[in-house]
């Protein structure tokens, strides 16, 4: 009898310390102590987690307003025209940001990016600080074909002190369709407005209705207005991603950004040479047909086919002959003929770039020693 009422005795107390573990594992207290003499082992235990906060910006929508914070102090106007006295009457007005900063005390000498477009033929440009300053600004370069122009403010004289710090830049390649993405600027003249939209396409090339044809650009849905020409499209992390530079006529939601990678290319160009020296290649290209790939031993119509080449220009001097298909521009592979010129074009002449050539059947590889294009000259 004692036996059996141990055994029980001791099966009440198993079935107690199972009842109070899975009691335990309901509401959340923690379970019985592996020293409790409940006479049972206790497994390790791997809690539930919740799945981590999503922190990059494609995943979830980001917080502008610190965007905004960290982008807007480097945000100007710009407003273009020709002086009367003291007063600048003024005919254009756009947006622009605070690129560079250099001089003895930082902020003293501000370098600004705008479009081209704002300056026209004005004799006159000011720039409008976020804090209500207003200096008279010197053109260090413009180039027409990319739409970009660059400026420079003196503040060393100026008793309110040093401008305010560049707009921090992403890294080229750094966005994605679909991304969130807003612009600043001042569109009528409303300063420090922001828009918030999504990146509807990449790489959009010769964009209907205007000269710029040798760039490639970002098309967006954010809301532009006449004033918000020049200022920067940001990521939802406050970096510059583009400038935002033309809307389509007679459309709705869409808007194009020149990428901040094609920015920097020409505005190094700019504050070097006060102008954008082009690469030249000599060479003129179209799309491949059907029967092209056909006779190339393309699975599909791919490249940039060869139909002009400048006699003893750099292509005529590379091997380049009508009815070649350019597959590949040094790393780049080439799926559409669009994509060549701005790639000759960023390339600094005197460089060597390798060109994978699909000749009929034959795949050749030829040295293109890119020239420097004459003003108003293309490819």
């Amino acid at each position: 009898m004692t036996s059996r009422r141990a055994h029980l005795s001791l099966g009440g107390r198993l079935l107690r310390a199972v009842a109070l573990a899975a009691l335990s594992a309901c509401i959340g207290a923690p379970p019985p102590s592996a020293d409790a003499p409940t006479g049972l082992e206790t497994a390790p235990v791997t809690p539930i987690t919740s799945a981590p906060e999503p922190t990059d910006t494609f995943l979830a929508r980001p917080d502008f307003a610190s965007a905004f914070d960290r982008v807007a102090p480097g945000v100007v106007g710009v407003a273009a025209g020709r002086r009367d006295g003291a007063r600048l009457i003024v005919r254009r007005t756009g947006s622009g940001f605070v690129f560079q900063t250099s001089g003895p005390t930082s902020g003293m000498q501000t370098t600004i990016v705008t479009n081209d477009h704002l300056l026209g033929d004005a004799p006159s440009v000011a720039v409008r600080l976020p804090d209500g300053r207003t200096l008279d600004a010197r053109i260090v370069g413009r180039d027409a074909s990319t739409d970009l122009a660059v400026l420079q403010i003196d503040l060393t004289l100026d008793a309110g002190g040093p401008g305010p710090d560049p707009a921090p830049l992403a890294k080229a390649g750094s966005l994605r369709t679909g991304a969130w993405v807003a612009a600043i600027g001042n569109p009528m003249g409303l300063e420090q407005s922001i828009t918030v939209g999504v990146v509807s396409a990449l790489e959009r090339r010769g964009l209907p209705g205007t000269s710029l044809r040798s760039a490639t650009f970002i098309q967006t849905d954010v809301s532009l207005n006449p004033g918000s020409s020049g200022g920067p499209l940001v990521d939802g992390m406050g970096r510059v991603v583009g400038l935002n530079t033309a809307v389509l006529a007679r459309a709705q939601g869409i808007a194009f950004a020149t990428p901040i990678e094609v920015v920097k290319t020409v505005v190094e160009e700019l504050m070097l040479h006060g102008r954008f020296v082009r690469g030249f290649a000599g060479i003129v290209v179209k799309n491949v047909r059907v029967r092209d790939a056909a006779e190339a031993g393309l699975p599909k119509q791919r490249g940039a086919r060869v139909t002009q080449v400048v006699e003893k220009g750099p292509g005529d001097r590379a091997g380049l002959k009508p009815g070649d298909v350019i597959l590949r521009f040094g790393q780049k592979r080439i799926d559409e003929p669009t994509a060549l010129p701005w790639l000759i074009a960023a390339t600094r002449p005197g460089e060597v770039i390798e060109l994978r050539v699909a000749r009929r059947t034959k795949r050749l590889l030829l040295s293109l020693e890119v020239a420097a294009a004459a003003t108003g000259a293309s490819n």
